[in-house]
């Protein structure tokens, strides 16, 4: 359902939702995760600690570990 929600969107909109980088410090991942959360906002400290990966993304408060820094942006302004 996600990755439908997505492509309609793009579809639409002739846009990407989401364009991850690497960059100083954090990877594609670490920038993809920032992304959605920007969009949606924060994931449920227990959603985001629940990953066999989790530790390696998100602290014990379930905050991103990599990017700190983000520029809130709620689907409906995009």
């Amino acid at each position: 359902v996600w990755s439908m929600a997505c492509i309609v969107f793009e579809l639409l909109t002739g846009d990407l939702l989401f364009e991850p980088k690497d960059g100083d410090g954090f990877s594609k991942t670490d920038d993809h995760l920032a992304q959605v959360i920007e969009l949606l906002g924060p994931f449920p400290r227990g959603f985001a600690l629940s990953g066999k990966f989790s530790r390696d993304y998100f602290t014990r408060e379930g905050k991103l570990r990599a990017i700190q820094d983000l520029n809130m942006w709620p689907l409906r302004e995009v």
